[in-house]
């Protein structure tokens, strides 16, 4: 299988190595299976023979013109080095690449299997290739990817989004997934068995990983609700009495929320209360009962609710993932 890795100067560094590894490994392990799948023939690719990474590097790549043998089955478009979605925004939308879009176009009008993670969805949008399509991306750029485009169906809680002929995967370390998905394509087995030599756990979505007040930065009325939240935190409030204290009508509240963060103010307060409770449940002691209580519910119970609900995790599971032991 014809596997091309398509990169561009300032491509990050760990998820291009990422890639390039996770199917390394699944080669190598190929012989340790039962019914192994075809092996792999990656090729980094690009529209010249180098470019230079995020870091400095010399990559050298094989132009995409001049791949040969078998056709292209699929391309991957890692990620960038620009977190500010604007600065992406301009990248992508430059008359530099141009001819990049124009190459991602083609190869997904001749059939083949598209894929990227993190920033490097732009690219695919950008395109056009991810229209109609389920998609995911990095949670913090989910405000400006869904108002740029918003003819995909973006849903940023997800690591690994498969759509119309396209895969896209969430935030940095979700080009492990992202290789790991196509391998899975391939070979279910192969790919759990990579999974396990790399340690992969059970990540089932980004929003644990999300932090709300980064979300609500891109629009006022929403960083200043943000900052609202946090100060009535440990209250049970209306968002009615939060959009008038805010200068608002409810229903403008309503709406800048759904737009931006395609959420109600209901949730995206849960999410701020649960950011907070998360926090206090890696980081202290305390029960969840009093947990509860400093970040607005009337129970424990209610809290554990919230967090399977909202997290799809326990509150042992939280516990037990502390991030320093």
């Amino acid at each position: 299988m014809q596997v091309a890795i398509f990169v561009v100067d300032g491509v990050a560094d760990f998820g291009l190595s990422a890639v390039l590894e996770t199917f390394d490994l699944a080669g190598a392990l190929r012989g340790e299976i039962d019914r192994p799948p075809t092996d792999w023939d990656v090729h980094v690719v690009a529209l010249g023979d180098s470019v230079t990474s995020a870091r400095g590097q010399a990559v050298p790549t094989t132009p995409l013109s001049e791949l040969s043998g078998r056709p292209l089955d699929t391309m991957i478009v890692p990620a960038v080095n620009v977190l500010a979605a604007e600065a992406l925004v301009e990248l992508v939308s430059s008359a530099a690449h141009a001819p990049v879009l124009d190459r991602i176009r083609d190869v997904h009008a001749d059939g083949v299997h598209l894929a990227a993670g993190c920033t490097g969805t732009y690219f695919l949008a950008e395109a056009g290739v991810l229209d109609g399509s389920p998609a995911t991306t990095s949670w913090w750029l989910g405000p400006n990817f869904r108002n740029r485009y918003p003819h995909v169906q973006l849903d940023e809680s997800r690591i690994i989004c498969h759509g119309n002929g396209v895969t896209t995967a969430g935030a940095v370390l979700s080009h492990l997934d992202l290789a790991l998905s196509l391998v899975h394509r391939g070979s279910p087995d192969l790919a759990e068995r990579a999974a396990r030599f790399l340690a992969m756990g059970n990540r089932t979505n980004q929003w644990q990983f999300v932090i709300p007040e980064v979300m609500a930065r891109g629009n006022p009325l929403i960083a200043a609700f943000e900052r609202w939240v946090r100060a009535h935190i440990s209250e049970q409030f209306l968002i009615a009495s939060a959009a008038r204290e805010l200068g608002v009508t409810e229903r403008s509240l309503q709406r800048a929320v759904r737009a931006d963060l395609a959420m109600s103010p209901k949730d995206f307060a849960d999410d701020i209360r649960l950011e907070r409770a998360v926090y206090l449940l890696r980081t202290t002691t305390k029960t969840v009962d009093s947990i509860a209580a400093e970040v607005g519910y009337l129970s424990g119970g209610a809290l554990r609710a919230l967090i399977r609900r909202r997290r799809d995790l326990t509150v042992a599971e939280i516990r037990g993932s502390r991030t320093v032991r």
